[in-house]
Formats: structure tokens, C-alpha cells, sequence
């Protein structure tokens, strides 16, 4: 069976790429595009140049950089999270009344939360939707972001995750140099169909709300925290390991974990590390002992970060 691809016109291309223009802020140019031909991002200077390579590629796959390229900052080009971009992927639901209601959702999340009408295309394999916002500044520059690695890149993926209720494309991480818009009347070479504009964006471009942005300062602490426990266990794993295959196979614990500090799972490496190999592999017949061991390594741990409810913590160990 012979699949016709849909028919195009120059026309069509330029409307589709005009549109999405329309939702970014200056500067428009330099930015990068990408088609099914090229085998990378490549830079243009003007709609007409972009124009060129989506009719070189017979208009497959052509997307846009929702983000242009900066050149003016030697290390990290401080962009504003200006425009927001949210992918659900008709693959990641099992019937197509949970598709819609995650499109639902999500719109409603933007009107509600942001008082924005987004623009959303039908891609073929699913919605992409792109609300432009106000943001005043780069989030590297708000002493209350600062301190975080990269926020307003990562304000990006909070937002597609917040805004659908975690329902968009986990593959898709949006990013400043990838955040790529499929221009309308285009093709979808992977699904051999035209990209649609189901609903138009209204113009208007709302402000980042305070609200969300106190969520997203929460997501980073909780990130900070989370990153921090893996670091944690992942270090008492290393220790663990460090001296397996040697004569003594417990003396990481004598040697490392007795005479290192940690933050988390302090509890835990009593119960199931220190505890048993204190009685049952050294034989320490004098509890005294054992408790003042384990006390006074708890006493280090404590110094590096306060153990919750620390009076308890002689019950604790016996």
C-alpha cells in the first residue's frame, strides 16, 4: 500500500513559520532550526534563510528554537524562561479518553494558574502546547534562585510537569537549546501527517506568577534534598564495598563508616550495619561497650546535621 504524503505549498510553510514567530520575544534571530535532512541544529539569521533549508528538506520535520542564541555571555547564556512548552505524547496513555483529559487538564492548570490561552498543535503522535510568558530577568539573576544550578532552565521542566499534572512526555525535557517547535502545515515524518493548529494563543502574555514561583523554589529544595540522600547512600554503599575481597571483609565499617560523618540514614546504618556487626561479628559481650561505640559515632554524625528528636536517641540504640 502506497501512503500519499499530504500536499504542501510554500505558502502554507511561511504562514506556519510567521505564526510561531509570533510568540517569541526580541532578539528573533540568530536561532537554530532543525529539519529531517539536517543532521544537526543549524544556525540562521532570518525567516527567509530558515525558509530555504524547511524547502531543501521538503518541508519534514521542520522546527524552530523556541529560544534564540546568545552570544554575548562567554559562559552561560542567561535566557529567560519566556515561553513554556508542555508535550503530551498520545503513546504514554492507554485509551484516548485519559489523552484528552491530560489536554484538558493542562489547559485549564495554564488558565487557572497563569491566565494564559496557550497554543496547542496536533503533531501526529500528539499536543504540543507553547504559552509564552513574562519573566523580567533571567532566574540566575533573583537572589532567591541564585544559588541553584541553572534555575531558569530548570524552571522549564517544573513547569511542563506542574502545569500537566505530570502528565506530559517524560522524554521530553525541555532545555534552552533544545526546546524545538514543529511549524504548522509542516510534516511529521515519523507519523506522515501535517502538523495542525488545534487553538491559537490569544496574544497575551502573562507574568510568571509569585505562586509558582514559590513551588518552584520548593521543587528545588526538595531536588537539593533528594540529590543530597543519593550522594549520601551512595557513599556508605562505596564505603561498603571498599573493602570487599580483602582478608577482612567488615573492615570498611572499622575503618571508614566508624570514622565518617554522614547526614542521612544514620538510623538505618545503625539497625542493620553497626548494631549486628558489633555483637555478632566482634562478640562484644559488654553492652556498654557497643552503646558507647555507636554513641559516640552518632555524636560525630550529629555535629554535621542535627538528628531529629536526639534526646531519644540512648532508647534509640538500645
Amino acid at each position: 500500500m502506497i501512503t500519499l504524503q499530504p500536499q504542501l505549498t510554500d505558502i502554507e510553510i511561511e504562514s506556519g513559520l510567521e505564526f510561531i514567530i509570533s510568540h517569541f520575544e526580541e532578539p528573533l534571530f540568530p536561532r537554530k532550526i532543525m529539519t529531517k535532512r539536517l543532521e544537526y541544529q543549524k544556525k540562521v539569521y532570518s525567516k527567509s534563510e530558515a525558509l530555504t533549508y524547511f524547502q531543501q528538506s521538503e518541508f519534514l520535520d521542520c522546527r524552530i528554537n523556541a529560544y534564540p542564541f546568545l552570544t554575548e555571555y562567554e559562559d552561560v547564556p542567561r535566557y529567560k524562561p519566556d515561553l513554556l512548552f508542555i508535550d503530551i505524547d498520545k503513546n504514554n496513555f492507554d485509551t484516548e479518553r485519559k489523552f484528552q483529559n491530560a489536554l484538558s487538564s493542562t489547559l485549564r492548570n495554564i488558565k487557572e494558574k497563569l491566565e494564559g490561552a496557550p497554543t496547542v498543535l496536533e503533531t501526529g503522535g500528539g499536543y504540543h502546547i507553547y504559552q509564552p510568558v513574562y519573566c523580567k530577568t533571567a532566574l540566575e539573576n533573583v537572589i532567591e534562585f541564585n544559588k541553584f544550578d541553572r534555575p531558569s532552565e530548570q524552571f522549564l521542566r517544573f513547569a511542563k510537569d506542574y502545569l500537566s499534572n505530570y502528565k506530559a512526555d517524560k522524554n521530553n525535557n525541555p532545555s534552552f537549546k533544545s526546546c524545538l517547535l514543529r511549524i504548522p502545515g509542516s510534516i511529521n515524518s515519523k507519523y506522515n501527517t501535517k502538523v495542525k493548529i488545534i487553538k491559537k494563543w490569544n496574544g497575551y502574555r502573562p507574568s510568571i506568577t509569585t505562586d509558582l514561583l514559590i513551588g518552584f523554589r520548593r521543587y528545588l529544595i526538595q531536588k537539593k534534598i533528594d540529590q543530597e540522600k543519593q550522594r549520601q547512600k551512595i557513599l556508605v554503599e562505596r564505603s561498603k564495598n571498599k573493602f570487599v575481597g580483602s582478608s577482612n571483609n567488615y573492615s570498611w565499617i572499622e575503618h571508614h563508616l566508624l570514622q565518617t560523618s554522614i547526614e542521612d540514614f544514620r538510623k538505618l546504618v545503625i539497625d542493620i550495619i553497626l548494631a549486628p556487626y558489633l555483637i555478632n561479628v566482634r562478640k562484644l559481650s559488654n553492652l556498654e561497650e557497643s552503646y558507647m561505640i555507636i554513641r559516640n559515632w552518632l555524636d560525630k554524625c550529629n555535629e554535621l546535621r542535627t538528628l531529629y528528636n536526639y534526646r531519644n536517641v540512648e532508647y534509640r540504640i538500645n
